[in-house]
């Protein structure tokens, strides 16, 4: 039997991870990323998650913008160095952790719950009650 690890969140983690991402959405609003084009739409930073060491940080992107978000991951993955940088100089940590970007899908999810609950056979069931 395989037992799941259960991922325990520390104030010390959530603390780390909030200003980590009040550090990283400063870097976004300036829109100065290292990229053949920058950003011409909103980068909104979701959430953050850290790993038990505080060595790794999971960074959950979105917009509002129909864009693939591939390319979202593949532009904040070429200048990541960059953005370690800027996120160091914010903050101040014995270690500067290891940056992955993510897309929260989430958001993604929540849009297709509301399509479904607004089709018309989902709307004919509420209109029989």
């Amino acid at each position: 039997m395989i037992l799941k690890r259960k991922i325990h969140k520390s104030s010390r983690s959530l603390r780390v991870s909030e200003v980590i991402r009040k550090a990283i959405s400063a870097v976004f609003v300036k829109n100065e990323l290292p990229i053949d084009k920058s950003f011409k739409f909103p980068i909104n930073v979701t959430k953050v998650e850290m790993n038990s060491d505080l060595k790794i940080a999971y960074i959950y992107v979105t917009t509002h913008e129909e864009v693939d978000q591939k390319v979202i991951i593949e532009k904040l993955n070429s200048c990541k160095h960059y953005l370690s940088n800027q996120v160091t100089s914010r903050i101040s940590l014995k270690f500067a952790p290891k940056l992955i970007f993510r897309n929260d899908q989430n958001i993604n999810d929540l849009l297709n719950f509301e399509k479904l609950l607004s089709s018309e056979k989902i709307l004919k069931d509420i209109n029989k009650k």
